[in-house]
Parts: structure tokens; C-alpha cells; sequence
């Protein structure tokens, strides 16, 4: 498995690389909001990109492309099931996008330090606590989804930015409807992000069997 794992992150490096870059550019956007208070406002209301970004890069081409180019014929046929295939490479990717949201959060942290009275608001809320960390894991499962089912990395990458963008809204819309705690909110929203996640790898997972 180890060895795997090794191949699945050779492939993947392409996307860790665009998605730390990303980040890097993101960041740089930050300091000089928090350098120039001129500047403030642009990068929160954009804080919520990573997860278009992730299921974008990352999730979509991850098995679509396989399918294209029809690398996954040789990854099957040198004893490694599909199941264990599937594993390697969505764990390398679920790394990859749980460091990013971790980096982001950390970003924001120190650049929205405050929830300026309002915890709830949504460029606090969703780059703050766990909720990113759910979040950029069902952007990727969704990715991973669609790239499963359509097998074609031109259907999968725009329709999963548009439904994880949906999702998003959608997340805002039921969040207004209720009155919970920061945390109890917070810990709800991510338990139906991972749920979510878990259901769509197992839609992938039969997608690839077909």
C-alpha cells in the first residue's frame, strides 16, 4: 500500500503544487489588506474559493482523467483491485485538501481575527472552527463524484465548481434558519459535509466497478 500511496502522490503533485499557489497568492492578498486597511474587504467575501478551487483542480481530473487517457486500464491490471486503487488516491488527495483548509484557516485567523461582534456572519463562520475542514472534504468527494461518473474531465470540473457553489449558498440559507451556538452549528454543518463526502465516494467507488 505504501508504494501506492508513492505513485498516487507522484500523480497529484501538479495539483498540490496549483492549489499551494493559490494559497500563496491568497495570502499575499491578506497581508496587504491587514498592512493597508484601504485595501480590507475584498479577500473575505473571497474566502470561501478553496473549496471551488479543490473540487476544481483536484477532486474532477482525479479519476476522469484516467478514464481519458485510459491509464486506469494498467493501474487495474497489476494486481491492485479497484477498491484499494480508490483508497490511495483520494487519501492522498483528502491530505492534500485537509492541510490547504488548514493553511487557509490559519490565514484567516490572523487576518479576521475577530468576528466584529457577529460569529455567525459567513466570512467568519466559514473560515473559522471545523467547518472549513468538512467543507474542502466534500468539495473533493464531489469532484471525485462527478469525475466517476461523467468520466470526462470537461462535464466534472465545471459542474462540480457550480453545485459545490450551490451547496454553499444552500449551507448559508439553512444556517440563517437556525439558532444554535457557534460550536453546536459549527459541528452540525461539518458532520453533514463528511456524511455527504462519505456518500459520494461510495457513488464513485460504484461508478469505477461499472
Amino acid at each position: 500500500m505504501t508504494g501506492l500511496l508513492w505513485v498516487a502522490w507522484r500523480g497529484q503533485r501538479a495539483q498540490a503544487a496549483a492549489i499551494a499557489a493559490l494559497l500563496l497568492l491568497y495570502g499575499a492578498a491578506v497581508v496587504a489588506e491587514r498592512l493597508e486597511p484601504g485595501l480590507s474587504g475584498l479577500t473575505f467575501q473571497l474566502s470561501g474559493f478553496l473549496a471551488g478551487a479543490i473540487c476544481l483542480i483536484w477532486g474532477a481530473p482525479l479519476v476522469a482523467r484516467e478514464f481519458e487517457a485510459g491509464t486506469y486500464k494498467l493501474a487495474w491490471t497489476q494486481g491492485v483491485s479497484r477498491g484499494r486503487w480508490l483508497v490511495a488516491v483520494l487519501g492522498v488527495a483528502a491530505g492534500g485538501a485537509v492541510a490547504a483548509a488548514a493553511v487557509l484557516a490559519a490565514v484567516l485567523a490572523w487576518g479576521l481575527p475577530d468576528a466584529g461582534g457577529d460569529s455567525l456572519a459567513w466570512a467568519y463562520y466559514e473560515s473559522h472552527g471545523v467547518v472549513p475542514f468538512g467543507r474542502a472534504l466534500f468539495a473533493l468527494a464531489l469532484g471525485v463524484a462527478l469525475g466517476a461518473v461523467t468520466r470526462h474531465t470537461r462535464i466534472a470540473m465545471p459542474l462540480s465548481v457550480l453545485l459545490v457553489g450551490v451547496a454553499q449558498l444552500a449551507a448559508r440559507a439553512l444556517r440563517a434558519r437556525f439558532d444554535m451556538p457557534f460550536w453546536t452549528l459549527q459541528w452540525t454543518e461539518t458532520a453533514a459535509h463528511l456524511l455527504l463526502a462519505v456518500a459520494l465516494t461510495a457513488a464513485a467507488y460504484v461508478a469505477i466497478r461499472r
